[in-house]
């Protein structure tokens, strides 16, 4: 079975940059959350969604790597996680429920590519 795919006419395309679609959107009082916010794309969501306004928490299990990549970028917030390890998955998760603060936006962004296969503790 397939569907008929018919473009949405957002009005964004191949050459749309993440400024233009966030281009009037006050996102201050908004919490996101970023995994992968330190590269690649989860770099660049990090940095337009704090240029909206967002309070941007990016999770990494190596917080030096992160530091470094996000030091241009003012406020953002680095919270240790590491997405292998379920124990420091629900620590991290236990530690912002505890904040009361509420989470509009989670992106997943993290992602490794060409790597052996590595399963967790689970």
């Amino acid at each position: 079975m397939t569907t008929k795919q018919t473009p949405i006419s957002s009005g964004f395309g191949a050459s749309s940059t993440a400024e233009d679609v966030i281009k009037g959107i006050d996102l201050s009082g908004k919490i996101a959350i970023v995994t992968g916010g330190y590269s690649g794309l989860g770099l660049e969501t990090a940095r337009v969604l704090r240029s909206a306004g967002a309070k941007v928490i990016v999770p990494t299990r190596d917080r030096n790597k992160a530091a470094a990549a996000l030091a241009d970028i003012d406020g953002i917030e680095i919270e240790v996680m590491d997405l292998l390890d379920p124990a420091s998955i629900d620590a991290f998760a236990e530690k912002f429920l505890a904040s009361g603060q509420p989470l509009h936006i989670l992106v997943n962004s993290a992602g490794i590519m060409a790597s052996p296969l590595t399963r967790d503790s689970r």
